[in-house]
C-alpha cells in the first residue's frame, strides 16, 4: 500500500520554538538524455536514464528502467494503474533515506512522491500533511506551533508517508501515536481511509 497523505491529531504544549526548516518545493534531476514515454494520462515516464544513486541519501544504485514523479494524488493513481495495465514492477520512493539499490539498478518503475503539501485543519493541533512533505520539517512546524508529539521527527530525514508506513520514533515517542488517519492509495490504485 502507498500511503497518500497522514492526518495528525497532536496535543497542546507549551511552545519551544525550533530552527526555522525550508522546505525545497522542486527538486533537482540529473539526466544525461532524456527519453520519455508518456502515456495516455499524460504522464511523462524517464526510460533508463535515472540513477538510484541521485534519489538516495547513501547515493549508490543503478539505474531504474522507467522513472516518473508525482505531485498530487490524481498522478499518484495514473502511475500506479499505468504500471499496473503493463504489468511493471513499481516501487514508490520518498526521501530515500533508509533505501539501498543495487548498483544494477532496479528492473521497474520508481514512483517519487513529490506531494508536498500541509494544512492545519484547526487550531486543536489537526494537520492534513501528503505524504511526500519532510517529516523533519513536519516535527519543526508542529513544534513551533506548540504541539508535542512530534519534537523527535526533527531529526529524522524522510518523508510523513515514510514515516507513516514504519513508524519512525525516537527517544519514546513514535509516529502511530500522533496520527489520527492515513489515506492510503492501494497498489491497484484505490484510495481508502484508515482510521
Amino acid at each position: 500500500m502507498a500511503s497518500h497523505l497522514t492526518i495528525y491529531q497532536l496535543p497542546l504544549k507549551q511552545p519551544t520554538k525550533l530552527d526555522s526548516c525550508h522546505v525545497q518545493s522542486s527538486i533537482s534531476c540529473n539526466f544525461k538524455k532524456q527519453e520519455s514515454a508518456q502515456n495516455s494520462t499524460g504522464l511523462r515516464f524517464i526510460h533508463r536514464k535515472k540513477l538510484l544513486s541521485d534519489l538516495t541519501t547513501w547515493g549508490i544504485g543503478g539505474p531504474c528502467n522507467y522513472f516518473i514523479q508525482v505531485f498530487n494524488h490524481t498522478q499518484l493513481v495514473s502511475a500506479l494503474r499505468y504500471c499496473n495495465e503493463q504489468s511493471m514492477r513499481f516501487m514508490i520512493l520518498g526521501k530515500g533515506s533508509n533505501c539501498l539499490f543495487d548498483d544494477v539498478g532496479f528492473d521497474g518503475c520508481i514512483i517519487l512522491n513529490r506531494i508536498e503539501f500541509m494544512e492545519k485543519i484547526e487550531e486543536s493541533g489537526v494537520y492534513r500533511v501528503g505524504s511526500g512533505y519532510p517529516f523533519n520539517c513536519f516535527g519543526v512546524v508542529s513544534a513551533n506551533d506548540g504541539f508535542s508529539g512530534l519534537e523527535f521527527a526533527a531529526g529524522v530525514p524522510g518523508t510523513v508517508g515514510g514515516a507513516a508506513y514504519m513508524n519512525a520514533g525516537a527517544n519514546g515517542q513514535e509516529t502511530a501515536a500522533a496520527i489520527d488517519s492515513i489515506e492510503i492509495v492501494t497498489n491497484e490504485g484505490e484510495s481508502r481511509m484508515l482510521k
